[in-house]
């Protein structure tokens, strides 16, 4: 056992949980990007909804490492696309009454909307992927303790 002045030293090591994580994530958003106008099977999102959410969750598993201002930048991109799904969304839900008195639901969808939808989550997504990379939690793409490269 490692002591130091604080008490014993752990020997746990998160390391292949992350990336584990970082996978399923990675598995999810290749997923939901073949078809992202359509529902999720299991949550009854939309799959851009997902898309977005699978993103964030990569973005929470780098943060601690993030600097300021790569932070900041992740963070408005993030309350954009937020407010673009609440206010603007690519699905809209109009009701409308029959004379038989029950009321009708249509979806209405936006192209607009959905175009620079789409353009800012990947927008956010190359943020983050590159961020995570910049900070260690993607392919290791430096040279090895002895100095060999590892890609080869």
């Amino acid at each position: 056992m490692k002591y130091d002045d604080e008490g014993i030293v752990s020997e746990w090591n998160e390391a292949m949980f992350k990336m584990k994580r970082l996978h399923e994530l990675q598995t999810e958003i290749n997923r939901v990007k073949m078809n992202l106008l359509a529902k999720h099977p299991i949550t009854r999102q939309w799959n851009y909804e997902v898309w977005f959410n699978s993103v964030l969750a990569l973005y929470s598993e780098g943060q601690a490492k993030y600097k300021d201002e790569e932070i900041e930048e992740v963070d408005k991109y993030k309350n954009l696309i937020e407010l673009l799904i609440t206010t603007c969304s690519p699905h809209k839900k109009k009701i409308s009454s029959s004379y038989s008195g029950k009321n009708k639901y249509h979806d209405i969808f936006s192209s607009e909307n959905w175009v620079m939808l789409k353009k800012l989550i990947e927008a956010l997504e190359t943020k983050v992927k590159k961020y995570n990379d910049l900070h260690g939690l993607s392919t290791k793409n430096r040279e090895s303790m002895d100095g060999r490269s590892i890609l080869r």
